[in-house]
């Protein structure tokens, strides 16, 4: 008995009817599919942000930094002392600055950092990101700095050129207060993707950075990577504790959340309620197969009647129309899984063909200039079952509308 209910369902599944209900069933599979394929495109776009985030700025960058005057004889010490962290992976010394980078007739604002090549690589992953050159250019003997790509492109720079460093500590000439300059040699351009870097970031050896700044023997700061990002912000604040315990002193703390923490936050919460507002469309589309079934019951009224007087059980009726529901709803799932991850795969061409048809950048005010996918097969698979649910749930109701049709009062007529 159990198979007759299956057999009727596919036997109304495959039926070529015309009408309103037919309209309906195929609304109704469409809706489905549209509203999976939608969640797993934008689902996996935002997974694709929150992915380049972490990878490409956040990997760049130190996890957390001491910041204040430190020796650079104490800078072993100190670095002995946190690495007695076990969490932590590696240390570096840091000076900064903002200064401004003059070549010809182009001026560009930018942030200088003076860092150690062989501290630096225990820190930060921009090293895996050069087109040209590499941090090991960053010799003390030479005055030498590297740059992001595009603030190449923005002066005219390429490997090799010299390019003069304006910062806003001043000096004395003879034509009055001036601001100390210095001439340097591009030995490297890296690119990490991210432009907010690679625009506006230079790096110079420390002691290069030492003698522009005149910070005599002291460095501004220790850069700190953990082993996981997101716990930086509770490490650095039980090793700053204990760093001034131990030494005496009164350095301050800093980790990525400062400035990228918001970003991420944003990426995530946007992640979420997009995702959440798109599962409304499954949401109507589920409310459109229940209108569908009850419709089909409508018009097959007199067939399930007919079935009732037969001897058929409200069980095998019920069971009907539960399998014509799974059906639509497992139909309209699969085909939005596999146009859905079509649709995800080729994002990138379809944006890229979309741009340069109309003359348009989608993503020039974003941290990245293009849209990244990242396929979670987590998320999808989630996708796929609460739509699934969502569809089970509606074929509920009119299942049990058709389980309790009276055969009398609907062949009254016939």
């Amino acid at each position: 008995m159990k198979n007759i209910s299956l057999f009727i369902a596919l036997r109304y599944f495959k039926s070529k009817g015309q009408g309103f209900v037919s309209f309906q069933s195929g609304m109704a599979l469409a809706g489905i599919a549209i509203g999976v394929a939608i969640l797993i495109l934008v689902t996996s776009v935002m997974n694709g942000f929150e992915r380049e985030l972490k990878n490409r700025i956040l990997q760049a960058i130190p996890h957390a930094s001491i910041n204040g005057n430190i020796l650079k004889t104490e800078i072993d010490n100190l670095g002995e002392t946190l690495m007695l962290n076990p969490n932590i992976l590696g240390i570096a010394p840091f000076i900064e600055t903002q200064g401004l980078l003059s070549s010809g007739t182009f001026l560009k604002g930018v942030y200088i950092f003076g860092i150690d090549p062989e501290y630096e690589e225990n820190v930060s992953s921009i090293d895996d990101h050069f087109i040209e050159g590499s941090m090991e250019s960053l010799q003390e003997e030479g005055y030498n700095l590297v740059i992001g790509d595009i603030l190449a492109i923005q002066l005219g720079l390429k490997v090799g050129d010299s390019v003069n460093i304006l910062v806003p500590q001043t000096a004395l000439g003879l034509a009055g207060i001036l601001p100390r300059t210095k001439k340097f040699n591009v030995t490297g351009i890296f690119s990490l993707g991210a432009p907010e870097i690679d625009q506006s970031y230079v790096y110079l050896n420390t002691e290069n950075a030492s003698k522009l700044l005149r910070t005599g023997e002291y460095v501004h700061g220790m850069r700190i990577r953990y082993s996981n990002l997101f716990d930086s912000k509770d490490n650095i604040k039980s090793d700053l504790l204990r760093i001034n315990k131990e030494f005496q002193v009164n350095y301050k703390a800093r980790s990525w959340e400062t400035n990228y923490g918001t970003l991420f936050e944003a990426i995530q919460m946007e992640r979420f309620l997009v995702a959440f507002m798109l599962m409304t469309l499954v949401l109507i589309s589920s409310y459109n197969l229940m209108s569908m079934l009850i419709m089909t019951i409508k018009e097959k009224e007199s067939q399930i009647a007919i079935l009732i007087s037969l001897g058929a059980k409200n069980n095998l009726i019920k069971n009907i129309f539960l399998f014509f529901g799974f059906l639509i709803g497992s139909a309209g799932i699969t085909i939005g899984l596999l146009s859905g991850l079509i649709l995800t795969s080729n994002f990138g061409s379809i944006v890229s063909f979309i741009e340069s048809l109309f003359g348009i950048q989608f993503m020039k005010v974003y941290f990245i200039d293009y849209f990244p996918i990242d396929i979670r097969w987590s998320w999808v698979f989630s996708i796929c079952i609460i739509s699934f649910l969502l569809a089970s749930i509606a074929s509920v109701y009119p299942a049990k509308i058709a389980s309790k049709i009276e055969p009398a009062e609907a062949l009254k007529y016939e």
